[in-house]
């Protein structure tokens, strides 16, 4: 249910929930003295994005007059909004949703604080002033790049990727003047080229001054490769809906908060999950999806390390003992913390594989961050391996931190003397 005061911040709450998804997105939390602190907070891991929702119809008054009038009272008050929630946030430990829900914030010396202006109403008619505006950089977006951003960067780590090259872009002095064109234009720019836009470090320098003409969005949405680039993350998707299954079972028994003593290793599996960039999750889904349908395999495991020195272990195994298929995962993620030098966070999914006449499944989840590695946890990963022949066949090497768009994947055939289940 979406909980947005006016029909555009409810369509704003949505927008946020498509990208982020439910579990981070809280329309119209509470301040000071229970007061509206913006109209949507987006937490996750150690981000924090403040969204300002400001709809004020133009009037064109033929001079300075009215676009100035408009930007005050859509932008500039946007911006107070924006800085009077970060205040507020900086010396807060939770937020109380609309609902009545608390949300933990995640450790203050760790939050990342990313600052949105959504201000409609002036159909590109006014040019607008956006980004350092006094008190931290306000990112704009208006009728025309609201939906463009939020579709194409609908991952928490592709959205502040974005956000930040932007103000990289900024910083080193190039000023984007927009003729006919808008920032739809400049995250197209972004799309195609990566951080550095086609315009840093170009032959002869950096500009001071770069020309976003109209158009550019619209080119590359009609390009193949354009077309093709979304069809190989197609699957991506399934990865999302995998998270909005757990989701669904922590907001369904009451496990809401993300960060508090009573947090579970569940919800940061979760936040672990969400984290993962839309490229990624096309790799993850594929690897999950491919596990799943190789029936009749010796296979019972498989690994994905991915960037941020994080791995998933895919763990298949019939719920009938669900206990020992926990145990198996749990020392099965501590054999790839061991072997892969390059992770120190590993998220275990176990599941039943499909069978023919077997209707159900369950599922479990595992969370393990583990930054520090004594030669005692060498000596248990070796008996484990031993004992039990997890990954024993598996190939490791400093080589396994992945390129970050291609995660390596290890299959685990089990050894025939281990008691691995079939």
């Amino acid at each position: 249910m979406h909980t947005g005061l006016t029909p555009s911040e409810e369509f704003v709450a949505r927008l946020c929930e498509q990208a982020f998804l439910k579990l981070w997105t809280h329309p119209n939390p509470l301040g000071k003295k229970g007061k509206e602190l913006c109209d949507c907070l987006v937490v996750c891991g150690s981000h924090v994005v403040i969204i300002s929702v400001k709809e004020i119809e133009y009037a064109n008054t033929c001079n300075q007059v009215g676009w100035r009038r408009w930007h005050k009272a859509a932008v500039d008050k946007s911006a107070q909004q924006i800085w009077g929630a970060e205040r507020w946030l900086q010396e807060a430990t939770v937020v109380l949703r609309k609902d009545g829900r608390e949300i933990s914030l995640p450790p203050a010396e760790t939050r990342n604080y990313h600052r949105i202006s959504v201000s409609l109403g002036a159909r590109g008619e006014v040019p607008t002033k956006w980004g350092e505006l006094g008190n931290g950089f306000v990112h704009l977006f208006d009728e025309y790049s609201l939906v463009e951003a939020f579709c194409e960067l609908d991952t928490i780590t592709d959205f502040v990727e974005y956000l930040t090259a932007v103000e990289s872009l900024i910083s080193q002095g190039v000023r984007p003047v927009f003729v006919g064109g808008g920032t739809e234009d400049l995250l197209a720019l972004y799309v195609r080229n990566g951080e550095d836009f086609g315009i840093l470090g170009r032959e002869g320098g950096t500009p001071d001054t770069v020309i976003i003409t109209e158009g550019i969005s619209s080119d590359l949405v009609q390009s193949s490769e354009y077309a093709a680039r979304n069809q190989d993350l197609s699957s991506s998707y399934a990865w999302d809906r995998l998270i909005d299954h757990f989701a669904e079972d922590l907001l369904t028994n009451g496990m809401f908060d993300m960060h508090s003593k009573e947090v579970t290793k569940d919800e940061l599996a979760l936040v672990a999950m969400a984290l993962q960039p839309r490229s990624h999750r096309a790799n993850l889904a594929d690897a999950f999806m491919e596990f799943l349908g190789e029936k009749g395999s010796s296979i019972t495991s498989r690994v994905v390390v991915v960037g941020n020195k994080t791995a998933f272990v895919f763990l298949g195994g019939d719920s009938s003992d669900r206990e020992y298929r926990s145990r198996e995962l749990a020392l099965r993620c501590l054999v790839v913390r061991g072997r892969s030098p390059n992770v120190d966070t590993i998220v275990g999914i176990a599941t039943d594989k499909p069978k023919p006449g077997k209707s159900g499944h369950s599922s479990d989840i595992l969370y393990k961050h583990l930054p520090i590695w004594t030669e005692a946890d060498a000596e248990n990963v070796d008996c484990i391996q031993r004992e039990l022949g997890y990954f024993k066949n598996t190939m490791w090497s400093s080589a396994m931190a992945p390129n970050p768009s291609i995660e390596r994947t290890c299959h685990s055939r089990p050894d025939q003397n281990s008691h691995v289940k079939r």
